[in-house]
């Protein structure tokens, strides 16, 4: 059986990083991607809800846009490099759900980048999601700087 290797990206700049360093480790160990973008379950407030309906707006979906969007993104650079892989989407807790993931592929290792989305670049703070997986982690991480 092919090794897989879990790479979670958030669609940050960052991720692009993550995904090349990703890429690069795959190829020299002959194994696959599975590329894996997590959106953050989000409570719409209902002043929204009421607004979207007031002028008909349908964003049912955005959310799945969005993944579909950042994983083809992220696809092709794996693709540039040869490296096959697979593309997956899912809404919910971010660090829960890579750790589904990765249980349920049985990868050999999960790859994530040390900060995301949320602005910590500047002070260089491990994010909680890659935190999290670390804690959880049944398999080696590599953390993305």
């Amino acid at each position: 059986m092919m090794k897989e290797i879990l790479v979670a990206v958030d669609g940050s700049k960052h991720s692009e990083k993550v995904v090349d360093y990703a890429t690069d480790l795959a190829k020299s160990m002959s194994a696959r991607i599975v590329l894996v973008y997590v959106m953050p379950k989000i409570v719409v407030p209902e002043e929204y809800r009421q607004y979207a309906e007031e002028e008909r707006l349908d964003p049912s979906g955005y959310f799945e846009a969005v993944g579909e969007k950042i994983t083809a993104q992220m696809g092709r650079r794996i693709e540039k490099k040869g490296v096959e892989h697979e593309g997956i989407y899912k809404t919910g807790n971010p660090a829960a759900k890579i750790l589904e993931i990765a249980e349920s592929k049985t990868v050999s290792m999960i790859v994530v980048g040390l900060h995301g989305l949320h602005g910590l670049a500047r002070i260089r703070a491990m994010g909680s999601t890659a935190r999290r997986i670390i804690e959880n982690s049944t398999v080696p991480v590599a953390v993305v700087p």
